[in-house]
């Protein structure tokens, strides 16, 4: 992401794109298809049509059927904004580059990152200075504590896995020297050789209530401080540890079951996003950042006016990053719904044969369907797109638990978020019932509706709104 971000080579960045998307192949094209096949055979043999209609069955979506309906209206929500970015994007560009007709799939980020410099007066390698990562790991707990009244103490004699790995108890209440302890998590947090180089949650024993404290760790590879190094963050690595730490607290409040099968993270799977995505949003107020973000040598806390640049900027490309969300989501629906007459596309046999996919033909239709940006030749992204294997053909949970999430964070008062009192609710009827409540019921439970598209839409549409502002 360094690379695709801020490299000024445009050769660099193309050798760098195609490197990142042939991983693994083609020696994954086969285990996929090999996948696609089994899979299909599974749902037929159960009485579904397909793969995605048997996913999706116990899910919130219900059908692929709704999902398609779903998506065509964030389809056409998005669009005219997509459209409206990538103009002002291209516009820019041509600035430096007068002939350059469209945008390459590998400048992507970095006409977006050059923009958002030159428009926003934000760069940002600006907020680094005041994103040291012990700091940041104190605030994002402080913030935790705070938000579900609980607290955090170093477990004493914790086994763990490697010399770099703290373990946290946890104990039910604010700052309560005699809570009682509900769970215990670690942090493993930095890269080292042979570990896995994602960002993510992961349950570890299940809480059974009266026997046992719910665990989970999260598994990231932030910078590591280190002498004359404070390992500075980017902010989307900030985002990224609220987020992780989102699922972390659904793990543990959620782990107070009877049954270790409805125990944590246990929910639907199209629900799982919502608290993690829910708890990205704190990152966005100024003055809780000031309280934990400082510059590492002058302990400033980070400015208000340099937030709002970084919020505004931020703003930026939400409608084509949704476009993103519904390329992949399209895709990993598309591979898993083998219906020649809806795609359209001459890829699939009649016998509707997974084997018979052409993965590289249909990743490059549903990419272009959504995306403005020039395809490059030889893309095997498929091959690395390990969601195919976990979520299948229910990717689309990141945007449907984002419009849920945002629906979520717009019930808290901004002008006080940690105390509001929306957010003991919050833990009580969202976090604390783990799997042992529908998905739509604990919607229901906690905003007394089902969810609205209306916070979503006006969060994609704020970037245009803060510029007719500023320009008044």
């Amino acid at each position: 992401m360094p690379v695709m971000t801020f490299a000024k080579s445009a050769h660099l960045r193309l050798r760098m794109f195609l490197a990142y998307n042939t991983r693994a192949y083609p020696v994954n094209e086969g285990i996929l298809l090999d996948l696609l096949k089994t899979r299909r055979e599974i749902a037929t043999t159960l009485g579904f049509a397909t793969w995605a209609d048997l996913a999706m069955a116990d899910q919130m979506m219900g059908s692929a059927t709704n999902l398609k309906t779903f998506l065509d209206d964030l389809d056409k929500a998005t669009k005219p904004g997509a459209e409206r970015e990538y103009g002002i994007i291209l516009e820019f560009a041509r600035t430096e580059t007068p002939k350059m007709v469209s945008i390459d799939a590998d400048s992507r980020a970095y006409w977006y990152e050059q923009y958002r410099r030159t428009a926003y007066d934000f760069d940002s390698q600006s907020v680094r200075p005041y994103f040291p990562y012990k700091p940041i790991e104190n605030g994002v707990l402080g913030t935790a504590e705070r938000l579900f009244q609980v607290t955090f103490r170093p477990a004493e004699n914790a086994d763990v896995w490697h010399e770099s790995v703290s373990a946290w108890d946890v104990y039910d209440g604010l700052h309560s020297p005699s809570g009682t302890r509900i769970g215990r998590f670690y942090l493993d947090m930095h890269p080292r050789e042979g570990k896995d180089k994602w960002f993510s949650a992961h349950p570890l024993i299940p809480g059974i209530a009266g026997k046992q404290i719910p665990e989970a760790a999260l598994i990231c590879n932030f910078p590591e401080p280190k002498e004359n190094n404070p390992g500075l963050m980017q902010y989307s690595d900030v985002v990224t540890f609220f987020h992780e730490f989102g699922h972390l607290m659904h793990a543990i409040l959620g782990g107070q079951q009877k049954w270790a099968g409805i125990s944590g993270i246990a929910t639907e799977g199209d629900f799982v996003e919502v608290p993690s995505q829910m708890l990205e949003e704190f990152f966005r107020d100024a003055r809780l950042l000031a309280s934990f973000a400082k510059h590492y040598q002058t302990d400033e806390p980070i400015p208000a006016e340099l937030v709002e640049k970084m919020n505004r900027s931020g703003a930026f490309g939400r409608a084509d990053w949704v476009r993103t969300q519904l390329f992949y989501t399209s895709y990993s629906l598309d591979t898993h719904y083998e219906d020649p007459a809806t795609l359209d596309l001459g890829i699939l046999m009649q016998d509707e044969d997974p084997a018979t996919l052409d993965l590289g033909i249909l990743m490059q239709a549903d990419y272009t369907k959504f995306l403005p940006y020039t395809w490059i030749d030889g893309n095997r992204m498929f091959a690395s797109f390990t969601h195919l294997t976990g979520y299948s053909s229910n990717y689309y949970t990141y945007l449907y638990d984002k419009v849920i999430a945002l629906d979520f964070f717009n019930q808290f008062n901004p002008a006080n978020l940690l105390e509001d009192p929306i957010a003991t609710k919050y833990r009580k009827t969202v976090l604390e019932p783990g799997g042992s409540v529908p998905g739509k019921e604990i919607v229901q439970q906690f905003l007394g509706r089902s969810q609205s598209i209306e916070a979503f839409t006006r969060w994609i549409g704020e970037e245009f709104e803060q510029a007719a502002a500023v320009s008044a």
